[in-house]
């Protein structure tokens, strides 16, 4: 008979065989907290069944007693073995007495659907994502089937990619599987409490539900200091995961398929469970009764209490009949990597069969605002005046400074992470930072005082935080980010009518972007794309220098690059926006700025008005209100030539597939300018060409019909600067982070207005901000609103897509209702 450990037996010297989750499971469960009852199926059983499987595949035949081989970027060939190693699994008996003792182990849970939950008791890596759950009836020919579906989620195909990012080979894995018995439940949610909030997010049913993604669940933050609701946020929630309908607000008949016949996309892992849809009354409505809330802030304080932060809880709160009392369980315990204070109440031995590479993170040192997530832990430069030359700057170093200019971008592609005293999560390095894929934080006050050069450190781009680091556990090439390459490609995913846009800037991003479910570049960042190429000068400079046709051949060349990876899907180029050359004082030390640009505006006659210009130029700590944009052009036109130079050029090598996007545009009048000029220097511009404007500024609000009638094409909603230019909240300044949210109730009712007034006048909305990624629940609106396009960067694409795909169903539910109730009278 095989040996599982159940959950109240486990013993300290047992913590390698089950894994850390399951011991604290069974560590919380001895100090009488209501975790629900199960066992641990460990991984010798795993090992075992693989050794009676007969692998006749040639790629096969050494497995499983040697590592797989496979061409990462061969994904035909990734794709055959994962095929072909969960073929086998599911066609492979089990072992007799593994069946025997799977079958008592199951019938003493006394259960009637079952929650196969695969972990790694070793090594210790994050698979939220990777390794799914597996609910299934508590019977033979339903269980069987679901211990080898968890065991075979170690071999799909986005498993295999993430192994082989990790540098981990198959017999280095120790999967581990933990068996309970699943409840129809009236509520679940998580809770992640840290050292000063906790936050508990709720939704009716089981918590599947928040786990795909299918609903937004209402939130709650807690002060951990004196245990108060500081803030919640109703939800968005619709449906109703459950093995059936007894306890939760539905009737049987409501049911997805059976109202509307229609699939919502159901994962074949979830087989035993029902969708529900709940009635447009309770979605209006907080899960939660404050009986029910004081409940789990009460656990959570006892948890905080007995092993200190840094922790999530998976909750239910489940009634086995209609007049049983409601039973509050513990599901799932995980805890976090920042602080492993439990361990210091621990048996020796548990301590010693732990191995911690996490450096020494009780305490950050400094706190900011997170721009780009992920984790890194290498060394820190500093630098506080005029950056090193890019040759010269170590490899992955973290780079620390007290704000990002444009100097600094081009070290961005060489370091491992970015700390910034200033700016924001919508900043042009935040921005790069998540194109690229590197932690980044911003607002993390006093910094480069703080940190030093040579310090060993850690950044947290996941929490905000940053730590000392020992350097005995220095790994220069220790990078933690998640597993975004082909994620789009291995779902079956509902089409979707919205079209679904990619922020770009650098060429390397290009290979990131799931080109299957991308309608092509919304917004190619002209000044981000530039920023190597034009050596820390403005662009007027090259001009002046007589350097023009160089600098137009190196823009072709990089925009033709893009073109061409799109084609025939549409790039919208945004053109070069001098916000980013012009933006303060500090920057003037290392971007030369002619001071010829101010005499060519036609206004500007007397000495006087020139100086003042200047004078009001070289005192601007915010850029946004500065000479840049449209107007740019019309100060100087050879600044808008060279911008039609470029794009004619990229037609002349066939690439018509990209249009022009005018930034930040103040008037019809400079929007009427730029077009003449258009017309007349590129008198042969094909009739498809399109010009666009950002919508950006309050005034298009206003004079969106008179911009359409002098020729714009379509409209990009830019809603970083539109946020910050309707509240006048600065979106570089870490200060008033708080008060920049795009969800204010005149923000969205703008961006309600464009939509409304683009439809009216027939041509095209986009929104291009970083309004959908860092907000998605405004998703919903946009769908509703009649947006016609949405563009994010290549991290947020996953998402995004998700959030239109269920809007859009959403909304087709809703018409359903009403066409039913309509029949009704």
């Amino acid at each position: 008979m095989h040996k599982f450990y159940w959950l109240d037996k486990i013993k300290s010297s047992d913590w390698k065989t089950v894994g850390e989750r399951a011991f604290y499971l069974a560590h919380l469960m001895e100090q009488g907290y209501p975790i629900v009852s199960g066992f641990v199926i460990p991984a010798n059983s795993f090992w075992q069944f693989l050794q009676c499987i007969d692998w006749s595949d040639p790629l096969l035949l050494e497995f499983p007693n040697y590592a797989l081989h496979f061409n990462v970027n061969n994904y035909q060939q990734l794709q055959q073995i994962s095929q072909s190693i969960n073929y086998n699994i599911a066609s492979t008996d089990l072992p007799s007495d593994l069946f025997l003792s799977l079958e008592s182990a199951i019938k003493n849970l006394n259960a009637e659907v079952l929650i196969f939950q695969l972990v790694l008791a070793s090594p210790r890596l994050k698979t939220l994502g990777i390794l799914e759950p597996i609910i299934c009836q508590a019977i033979p020919k339903e269980f069987v089937p679901g211990i080898k579906q968890a065991w075979a989620e170690i071999f799909n195909a986005k498993s295999l990619l993430y192994w082989h990012s990790q540098q981990v080979e198959i017999p280095q894995l120790q999967p581990v599987v933990i068996v309970q018995p699943v409840q129809s439940a009236i509520a679940s949610g998580n809770i992640k409490a840290f050292t000063n909030s906790w936050e508990i997010q709720a939704t009716h049913g089981l918590g599947v539900s928040i786990e795909l993604g299918q609903v937004i669940p209402d939130s709650y933050i807690i002060s951990a200091e004196n245990c108060t609701v500081e803030n919640k946020k109703l939800g968005n929630k619709t449906i109703v995961y459950n093995p059936d309908a007894r306890i939760v607000k539905v009737s049987d008949t409501d049911t997805w398929q059976g109202n509307y016949h229609t699939q919502i996309p159901f994962p074949k892992t979830l087989a035993a469970l029902q969708i529900f849809l709940l009635p447009e009354k309770i979605q209006k409505e907080f899960v939660l009764e404050e009986k029910q809330l004081q409940s789990l802030i009460q656990l959570t304080q006892g948890i905080v209490n007995s092993i200190g932060t840094n922790f999530g809880v998976k909750w239910s709160f489940s009634q086995r009949s209609n007049d049983a009392k409601i039973e509050l369980l513990i599901t799932d315990f995980e805890r976090f990597p920042q602080e492993d204070k439990i361990l210091a109440k621990l048996p020796q031995s548990a301590k010693e069969e732990k191995s911690i590479s996490i450096p020494n993170t009780e305490h950050p040192i400094v706190k900011g605002i997170v721009a780009s997530s992920g984790k890194v832990t290498a060394k820190a430069i500093v630098i506080k005046n005029i950056p090193p030359e890019v040759e010269e700057f170590p490899d992955r170093a973290i780079l620390v400074v007290p704000v990002i200019i444009p100097s600094y971008l081009p070290l961005l592609k060489k370091v491992s992470g970015i700390i910034s005293e200033q700016g924001g999560i919508t900043s042009h390095a935040a921005i790069l930072a998540r194109e690229i894929g590197i932690p980044a934080i911003v607002g993390a006050t006093n910094s480069t005082n703080i940190i030093k050069t040579g310090d060993h450190i850690l950044i947290d781009g996941n929490n905000g935080a940053i730590y000392l680091a020992k350097e005995d556990n220095y790994d220069p090439h220790k990078l933690e980010m998640p597993v975004v390459e082909n994620s789009l490609k291995n779902q079956n995913l509902p089409p979707i009518g919205t079209k679904l846009f990619v922020n770009l800037s650098q060429i390397n991003s290009i290979k990131k972007v799931p080109d299957s479910q991308i309608d092509g570049v919304g917004l190619l960042r002209s000044e981000l794309m530039a920023i190597e190429l034009l050596e820390n000068h403005h662009p007027l400079w090259w001009i002046q220098q007589g350097r023009q046709s160089e600098l137009v051949v190196l823009m072709v060349k990089k925009l033709s690059q893009f073109a061409a990876a799109f084609t025939p899907k549409p790039v919208f180029y945004r053109s070069l926006d001098l916000a980013l050359f012009n933006s303060s004082d500090r920057e003037k030390i290392f971007t030369k700025i002619p001071e010829e640009f101010i005499t060519n505006y036609s206004g500007n006659q007397d000495n006087q008005t020139e100086a003042n210009l200047h004078n009001h130029r070289t005192n601007y700590s915010n850029p946004i209100l500065g000479r840049h944009g449209t107007f740019s052009y019309m100060l100087e036109p050879s600044l808008l030539d060279l911008e039609i130079d470029i794009l004619s050029q990229v037609y002349e090598l066939g690439y018509t597939n990209v249009h022009l996007i005018l930034p930040f545009v103040r008037s019809v009048e400079e929007f009427q300018f730029c077009q003449n000029r258009i017309q007349t220097k590129w008198e042969n511009r094909p009739n498809h060409f399109q010009i666009w404007i950002m919508a950006e500024i309050p005034s298009v609000l206003f004079l969106l019909p008179e911009y359409v009638k002098a020729g714009v094409r379509g409209i990009a909603i830019g809603t970083n600067d539109l946020t910050q230019l309707l509240l006048g909240v600065d979106r570089e300044e870490e200060q008033m982070a708080s008060a920049f949210d795009t969800r204010q109730p005149a923000v969205m009712r703008a961006i309600q207005q464009l939509i409304s007034q683009a439809k009216t006048s027939g041509i095209p909305c986009s929104i291009c901000g970083d309004a959908p990624a860092l907000y998605p629940e405004i998703i919903d609106n946009l769908i509703r609103w009649g947006i016609t396009s949405i563009s994010v960067n290549v991290d947020a694409v996953d998402k995004t897509y998700n959030s239109i795909a269920r809007a859009e169903q959403r909304l087709i539910l809703e018409a359903a209702q009403i066409n039913n109730l309509g029949s009704r009278f």
